[in-house]
């Protein structure tokens, strides 16, 4: 029987789901099991977060369950369900025993992400598939890509006997680049093309079209074909244009309409196939209008006039249509759309074996090849055979966010959940279309409509009506936002589009129709709900004016701020918000915002760098500007370009006293960390790292902070699966239909000479509607309209109390008519158009209200780890700035020692007992963060520590006594940023422990234990501090 609940945002899914999970535990069925019933259930999640959110719930309740059962909000439901059959006493042992079972019993508590159980699986094929056991697994496939293309042209480079047809291929992409002035480098322009080989659409495709593609002959020929139709198709309509200015050359100008004939004399042949004639040409044709003049003419006269038009001018116009909006026009707009892609895909093929070849090289595996690679597995084998390999035989299945899965991810889970299914065991599915934000990884929502006609026994889950996170007027206000905007989207495509898209419009309307969408919302407290628009193209400047007057009436209400998310739909807009609000001295915690590259100092080192291999004037004229004294250090310059690449940066931030510039400290740290990890792992050459950091590193952003007042930003993809108290979205205007520049449609062609190749990929653009390829295109569009309401549904959906809206109101033209609509800001305030007061806020309240009311407690969130901000030492003159791995090793350690101590640190964030270290282990496994080589060693290095720790009698800091805070990120708004290893309270006693794997002892080590030492004194804290050096098996205490 397969279960499937479609569950709203707030609906109590994580609720659901360990219920279900626990109803399984406690099952007769389960009972009845030889081994341990959590071994025979697998929970899959996407996100390591939900993951450990999860097993915690489980846990909880399970403890609950075994030692208070009258408090478990779960018991009742246990009861009443016939298949469990257990009284309350009976429950209350089953749980103790199945809690100590899943305690002693951890590593098959099988509660895990799908890519971590697919790479269980692969590892398990490992051989089979041609694969190392071993295999370093690629998170970055645009990395993986780049490697591949820059490979290509360095082979050619250095011989290019063997490698003509690709050579011929590049130089021919070049020329033609050359004749339609653009940069003559293909280079990038593949790189970007090639990531396509991540998408599954082209994956399930590709077997089938590789030979196609790799034929270079048949793509020349292909290419010749449709640059004959490009050129053909605009001298038909120039010499139309030509015999239409002829016809007009009869008649006196006096006598016609001017803007219907100056349109001949002033558009391009190419622009009138591209859009279609124009809206007074097609009025002339429809007979709605006229040529001519019809004031001042006598009729007989205007009759003559109508006559020689009909004969002499409108004949020709009948042409140009036939030729501007049938056949001819389409198959130029087809043949252009394919050859703008056409030579990338002519060397796709070359960088797919070429990346096979690497792959198979260096022992790596892109995390991308892992579902292809499973469906392989899977295809054609029974469960049984898989359970035998993998070691574990599974019972029931839960997947959660079931929208978010990909099409051969479901391929590979189906034939698993049909032998549990045809074996009469219960399984379960968890999903919300409304929440399906993750196309761009190859989600398809689609499929979670889809999966209930693929299933004989489906029972749909009911009870999911209720919404427990969110206030009532936000949860009212949120349904009337969203099906205004819903209904706009299906009225825009009918009106616009002749295609037949009505099932899936219709299909979009139902899922945010009333009996869809509507919750009772059962939190207590009333809510707030508010939207302010502004005018004018400043209006993100009044936005963030208007965020910042908000924060500081929080503070007026007293209202912990660390209680205020901010969302945003881009990374660069969260990064900016976070350097506004440092700058007006809030304290803020982001995921990814703060760029590295985005301080100043650190573009000046890059430039500086630039200028260390030659002159260029853009670095020149920056850097003068940057730092106007630059000419005064020429000396200081010139010796550190005579060091190695990283010693060279440290020098320059040495000697231009950069760690003095006001919040510079962690940007240059986070920067020199980058520099550190590319001379480890590549050739420390200035250009190859300047190469890398302008394609990948410029992008990195400082490690996230964490204080206990600090503004919460984040992407609203990010933001998925939270909740906050506060919720504000200063920057509501991301566009209706979001097409990326560099965003591929794959096209199955159906009309000759296009369907020579079977898949052939073209870029959006509006003129495709116009094209053989309509069908695929006004697909893509309504699937981009269809991402953007999602993405504004997670985006208002996560608060508990509060949302603040502020966005861009809608225009009107100076003859008072509506303008064009482009973002979400514009429509939503032209929807509310007559709900707006004076100053374009909406505001609801409940009846009664003028004011919002004071927020409820602050909900506790887990574990209650609270870090403070902590200072440290002063700097000394000569500024250090080494990443965790260098700072613990000397310079002349081997690259796989650094490593090893890099994993140790981060196995031991996760190990709160020793308790935790195996299932911690496991999950750093199973997620392909360590190879099993690497385990067994840390492994070593974890008995060595355990002997030490014990040796020197500190058992009690791996015991339940103390609140451990591990590895922490904290920011302060003067930009430093710390990170002790691990901190342990008791009462008002803290300890503070740094581990170093190393054979080096360093005063500095004493520094920064004794800076935090002094730090929590300062916070009321006894404190104390220690140094562990594992490899010299010494614990230095330090006072």
């Amino acid at each position: 029987m397969l279960h499937i609940y479609k569950a709203s945002a707030g609906s109590g899914k994580t609720f659901a789901l360990t219920r279900e999970y626990i109803r399984m535990l406690l099952s007769d069925k389960a009972n009845t099991d030889a081994r341990l019933p959590h071994s025979r259930i697998l929970a899959v999640t996407f996100t390591k977060k939900s993951t450990a959110e999860m097993k915690e719930r489980i846990l909880k309740e399970l403890y609950i369950l075994a030692n208070t059962p009258d408090k478990s909000d779960y018991i009742n439901d246990f009861l009443n369900d016939r298949t469990i059959n257990l009284n309350k006493e009976a429950i209350q042992q089953r749980a103790q025993l199945l809690l100590i079972g899943i305690l002693q019993d951890y590593n098959r508590f099988s509660v895990s992400t799908i890519d971590g159980f697919f790479q269980q699986v692969l590892r398990t094929f490992a051989i089979e598939l041609g694969l190392s056991t071993t295999y370093d697994l690629a998170l970055d496939h645009n990395e993986v890509v780049n490697q591949a293309v820059d490979d290509i042209f360095k082979r050619i480079r250095e011989d290019k006997s063997g490698n003509e047809d690709i050579t011929n291929w590049l130089i021919e992409y070049a020329n033609n680049n050359i004749d339609n002035n653009q940069s003559w480098n293909p280079n990038e322009p593949i790189k970007t093309f090639s990531t396509e080989l991540s998408k599954e659409r082209l994956m399930q495709q590709m077997q089938h079209v590789q030979d196609v593609f790799a034929d270079k002959d048949k793509m020349r020929s292909y290419l010749e074909e449709l640059k004959a139709i490009s050129k053909q198709v605009p001298l038909q309509v120039e010499e139309c244009i030509k015999e239409i200015k002829q016809a007009l050359e009869l008649f006196d100008t006096a006598d016609l309409n001017s803007t219907a004939t100056k349109y001949f004399y002033t558009k391009k042949a190419e622009e009138i196939i591209n859009k279609g004639l124009s809206t007074t040409i097609l009025k002339i044709l429809r007979g709605e209008s006229s040529f001519c003049k019809k004031s001042g003419k006598g009729k007989a006269t205007l009759q003559a006039l109508e006559q020689k038009c009909q004969i002499e001018l409108l004949p020709l116009v009948e042409k140009l249509h036939d030729i501007a909006h049938g056949e001819p026009a389409r198959n130029y707009i087809t043949a252009n759309a394919i050859l703008e892609k056409l030579y990338s895909l002519g060397i796709l093929q070359d960088v797919a074996t070429q990346i096979q070849n690497t792959n198979k090289k260096l022992g790596r595996l892109p995390i991308s090849e892992i579902n292809r690679l499973i469906y392989q597995i899977i295809d054609g084998q029974d469960a049984p055979f898989i359970y035998e390999r993998i070691g574990q035989y599974y019972n029931h299945y839960m997947i959660d966010e079931f929208q978010d899965t990909s099409a051969m991810q479901w391929q590979n889970f189906r034939p698993l959940i049909e032998e549990t299914d045809g074996r009469g065991q219960s399984n379960l599915i968890v999903g919300d279309v409304k929440q399906s934000i993750y196309r761009f990884r190859n989600s398809d929502w689609h499929l979670l409509n889809q999966v209930s006609q693929q299933f004989n026994d489906v029972r749909l889950g009911d009870g999911m009506k209720n919404n427990w996170r969110t206030a009532k007027v936000v949860v009212d206000n949120n349904e009337q936002l969203m099906q205004a905007y819903c209904q706009w989207v299906a009225s825009e495509f009918k009106n616009n589009y002749d295609c037949d898209f009505e099932d899936q419009i219709d299909e979009i309307s139902h899922i945010y129709s009333h009996n869809e969408m509507h919750q009772e919302a059962r939190k207590a407290y009333s809510g707030y709900f508010h939207m302010h628009f502004f005018e004018g193209k400043s209006y993100k400047e009044q936005a963030l004016e208007t965020l910042l007057e908000q924060i500081r009436s929080f503070e007026e209400e007293k209202i912990d701020l660390s209680r205020v998310t901010i969302l945003t739909r881009y990374v660069k807009d969260v990064e900016n918000i976070a350097k506004f609000l440092i700058q007006n001295g809030y304290e803020v915690q982001s995921t990814g915002g703060l760029r590295i590259s985005s301080h100043t100092a650190v573009q000046l080192v890059v430039h500086l760098l630039n200028l260390s291999l030659k002159q260029d004037d853009a670095s020149t004229a920056f850097v003068h500007e940057a730092y106007p004294t630059i000419d005064d250090y020429n000396e200081c310059i010139a010796q550190a370009y005579q060091l190695p690449l990283y010693d060279q940066v440290q020098a320059l931030i040495d000697g231009l006293q950069l760690n003095t510039w006001e919040g510079a400290t962690p940007y240059l740290t986070a920067f020199q960390d980058k520099v550190f990890q590319f001379t480890q792992s590549k050739i420390a050459d200035t250009q190859l790292f300047l190469e890398h950091w302008e394609q990948k590193g410029k992008d990195a952003a400082i490690p996230a902070p964490k204080t206990s007042s600090a503004i919460n930003i984040m992407t609203i993809h990010s933001s998925k699966g939270l909740e906050f108290d506060i919720v504000m979205l200063p920057f509501f205007d991301w566009k209706l239909a979001d097409t990326h520049k560099n965003d591929v449609i794959w096209c199955k062609p159906n009309v000759a000479p296009f369907d020579t190749l079977p898949l052939v990929p073209v870029k959006p653009k509006q003129s495709l509607v116009r094209s053989h390829l309509a069908k695929e295109y006004i697909e893509e569009e309504l699937a981009t309209y269809t991402d953007n309401l999602n993405i504004t549904y997670v985006a208002i959906t996560r608060p508990r109390y509060r949302l603040y809206i502020y966005g861009p109101k809608f225009t009107l033209t100076a003859k008072n008519e509506l303008g064009k609509i482009n973002n979400v800001g514009q429509l939503i305030s032209y929807l509310y158009r007559d709900q707006l007061d004076d100053q374009n806020t909406y505001s609801s309240l409940p009846d009664g209200d003028e004011i919002p009311n004071p927020l409820p407690p602050k909900e506790q969130q887990g574990c209650n780890e609270q870090a403070s901000t902590y200072i440290s030492t002063p700097i000394d003159k000569r500024l250090t700035l080494r990443s965790r791995s260098e700072d613990d090793f000397a310079t002349d350690t081997p690259l796989a020692i650094v490593d090893l101590g890099i994993l140790m640190h981060l196995w031991l964030s996760y190990i709160h007992t020793w308790d935790d270290a195996q299932p911690a282990l496991q999950r750093m496994i199973i997620g392909g963060e360590v190879t099993q080589k690497q385990a067994q060693e840390m492994q070593e290095q974890l008995t060595n520590l355990q002997s030490l720790i014990a040796e020197y009698k500190h058992n009690d800091w791996f015991s339940n006594q103390y609140q451990v805070l591990a590895e922490q990120d904290i920011i302060t708004p003067s930009g430093k940023t710390y990170r002790p290893d691990r901190i342990m309270i008791k009462d008002k006693h803290a300890i503070i422990v740094d581990y170093k794997f190393g054979e080096e002892q360093r005063k500095s080590y004493i520094e920064q234990i004794r800076g935090y030492v002094l730090l929590l004194r300062q916070l009321g804290y006894t404190s104390e501090g220690y140094i562990v050096y594992n490899k010299m098996k010494i614990i230095q205490q330090v006072q």
